[in-house]
């Protein structure tokens, strides 16, 4: 079966899709797929069928594939050629740099809560992963808030500066 049909196969994929390697590689799938199947068909006809229906529909498969790799490409090129983009990531990269390099500086409990709440974890669940009260994350929350507001006050300034 595999001898009677690979090339044709292999022709009728090229036909959508313009890597010859591709398209053996697809048609090795189609056969392979097949043989962990263990399918059977009434008459060589609907062999024919299954087998052309089966590339042609992995052949779409990698269309769809490479649109969207091809849109995501663009996008990419469309944010690398954007400077104000690039600004704009190279700020917010440093921002994220110096809050955490802030939150290293805090003491332990609390450099643990505000951790945790980056991560998404809401105050009950802070004080039940820590074991420790709920009204102990919100004083200790509350006051790292205040120390990395000082820290911080300063930087507003600097980034309408930069962005204007």
């Amino acid at each position: 079966m595999f001898d009677t049909y690979y090339e044709a196969l292999v022709k009728y994929a090229n036909r959508f899709l313009i890597l010859t390697d591709e398209c053996e590689d697809l048609v090795q799938d189609v056969f392979v797929g097949l043989w962990e199947k263990e399918k059977t068909f009434p008459d060589e006809t609907s062999l024919k069928v299954f087998l052309y229906k089966t590339v042609r529909n992995k052949c779409y498969n990698v269309i769809k594939h490479n649109k969207v790799k091809d849109k995501y490409a663009e996008n990419v090129v469309i944010s690398l050629e954007d400077d104000n983009l690039f600004l704009e990531q190279v700020l917010e990269e440093e921002i994220v740099r110096q809050l955490y390099q802030a939150i290293d500086v805090l003491p332990e409990r609390k450099k643990q809560i505000i951790k945790l709440s980056l991560k998404g974890l809401k105050n009950n669940e802070i004080a039940e992963e820590l074991q420790i009260k709920l009204q102990t994350v919100k004083t200790l929350k509350s006051q790292s808030y205040t120390i990395l507001r000082e820290q911080f006050q300063d930087l507003s300034a600097i980034i309408y500066f930069l962005l204007n």
